[in-house]
């Protein structure tokens, strides 16, 4: 008697239109089970295009080692560092189209799209966002030495001794933004690293320099730099007496966030697998407290990788306005 009735239901143009919207449901659970069935064969790769030790590095570990218990594969974290990130970028984007290797990119990498005229990949086109996995708040940092102590004394100090200031960093862009929107001339000293860059402010080699909280704000904490104001919009609840550059330069507001790519080409079964998986971990209150004490807002990742792929083109065209107006090209 089924099928008899769904012999007729099928008969006739409204009926063939039925038959193929109820095959459609069908066909909906089964590739939603196999993205959730799929695995990877062996080992995951897990690239971070940084050196150890940095807020790459630590949210990478924490997700491979919860990737790997959810995947039934160890997830093996592989840095690789150099060129502004744009090594391990490479190497992710070369990688096997497999759901083998995965990655994490940074803001670093919309703005090195527009700095640099040469790479050997392209971003988004050769990398395929998975998920957003958050955003950091930037510090202003100077020289403890400096003559000046606040974003505006810093802007009539550059305006006077034209040429006389630089920065370092491994990318100039938030630093690059202030000089652009406070018409001021201050040399780029680029930097591989964090380390490097707060290791040569100490000595004195360099006067200012943007970062993430994290990395920073020990050093200031022992009285190594001076903090001059954070990069966010608003002021932070953990800062609230430190004032934002926005304070002295209208409209100013950068913060660096984090997502996760593949190589192009990656089946979509492991690609949903990973961003399913990665939103369980990063949903997990646990996870979301560790994170918070590393000054990690999660909040970039319940927007999904829509929001993530217009957050690497939003950034890569206000770079590459920047970069239009001053020449500042990295190569």
């Amino acid at each position: 008697m089924f099928y008899k009735k769904r012999s007729i239901l099928c008969a006739g143009k409204a009926g063939i239109a039925t038959c193929l919207a109820l095959l459609g449901l069908l066909a909906g659970p089964s590739f939603g089970q196999a993205a959730s069935d799929w695995k990877p064969a062996k080992p995951v790769t897990f690239i971070v295009p940084f050196p150890p030790a940095g807020i790459n590095d630590v949210l990478a570990r924490m997700l491979a080692e919860r990737l790997g218990k959810a995947l039934g594969q160890p997830v093996i974290v592989e840095n690789r560092p150099g060129a502004s990130g744009n090594i391990g970028a490479d190497a992710l984007a070369k990688a096997a189209p497999d759901g083998q290797t995965i990655g994490i990119l940074n803001s670093i990498h919309a703005v090195n799209a527009a700095y640099y005229r040469k790479l050997p990949y392209r971003l988004p086109s050769d990398l395929v966002p998975v998920a957003p996995l958050g955003e950091s708040p930037l510090v202003l940092v100077a020289n403890p030495h400096a003559p000046y102590k606040t974003v505006g004394e810093l802007i009539a100090y550059a305006k006077l001794n034209p040429g006389k200031l630089n920065f370092g960093g491994p990318t100039g862009y938030p630093l690059e933004m202030i000089k652009t929107m406070s018409n001021v001339d201050i040399t780029n000293i680029p930097y591989k690293g964090s380390g490097p860059t707060i290791n040569d402010m100490i000595a004195g080699h360099i006067d200012l320099a943007m970062g993430p909280l994290l990395e920073y704000m020990p050093h200031v904490k022992a009285g190594k730099l001076k903090l001059l104001a954070v990069g966010t919009a608003r002021r932070l609840k953990e800062l609230p007496d430190v004032p934002t550059v926005a304070e002295s330069i209208p409209g100013y507001d950068v913060t660096v966030w984090y997502g996760m790519f593949v190589p192009k080409g990656t089946p979509r079964q492991a690609v949903e697998r990973l961003r399913a998986e990665t939103k369980v971990i990063l949903n997990d209150p646990a996870v979301r407290r560790h994170l918070a004490e590393l000054s990690v807002d999660t909040s970039f990742s319940q927007d999904g990788a829509d929001a993530l792929a217009s957050r690497v083109k939003a950034e890569t065209d206000k770079s590459q306005a920047i970069v239009s107006r001053t020449g500042a090209y990295l190569n």
